[in-house]
């Protein structure tokens, strides 16, 4: 987890650190397997270096947007091309998104989630659910195939 701002890394230590040393960890241990796993820093940059330490090799960039983007590749490509040997760092922002420059930055950057021409939002625990399991399942459909329920 990446941000500038000293409180909020306080606050998601204290978060953390809840359920991977507290009260939160006895209780519930699958979360603190998972939130073992968090680092937290202050530049998106030290981030990539952490992994790059740890993985023996930097790592490849992926950019989340939820607008169309000409260099986007769809999670079909991205599922494959995960299939080297290569460390990958998915980046998601706030609500507001990445920053322009974050995301032109990126080695690649992920099709939008959905064609949202009339509604543009989803949450980003939320999106991040689904950007994980559609790279993680085969034959996950299109970018443009709408979403549809049935009741």
């Amino acid at each position: 987890m990446v941000t500038p701002l000293e409180d909020q890394q306080i606050l998601a230590e204290r978060i953390v650190s809840h359920w991977t040393r507290g009260a939160g960890g006895a209780y519930n241990p699958k979360r603190r397997e998972a939130l073992m796993q968090i680092r937290i820093g202050a530049t998106l940059e030290e981030a990539i270096q952490a992994v790059g330490r740890q993985e023996g090799h930097r790592p490849r960039t992926v950019a989340t947007c939820a607008r169309p983007h000409d260099r986007a590749i769809d999670f079909e490509r991205l599922r494959q091309d995960m299939q080297n040997d290569y460390p990958y760092v998915l980046l998601m922002g706030t609500a507001w998104g990445l920053a322009p420059e974050i995301i032109d930055g990126a080695d690649h950057i992920l099709a939008p989630i959905g064609d949202h021409a009339t509604y543009n939002h989803l949450s980003v625990r939320c999106a991040a659910a689904i950007i994980m399991d559609r790279l993680n399942t085969e034959g996950t459909p299109p970018h443009d195939e709408k979403i549809r329920s049935t009741h």
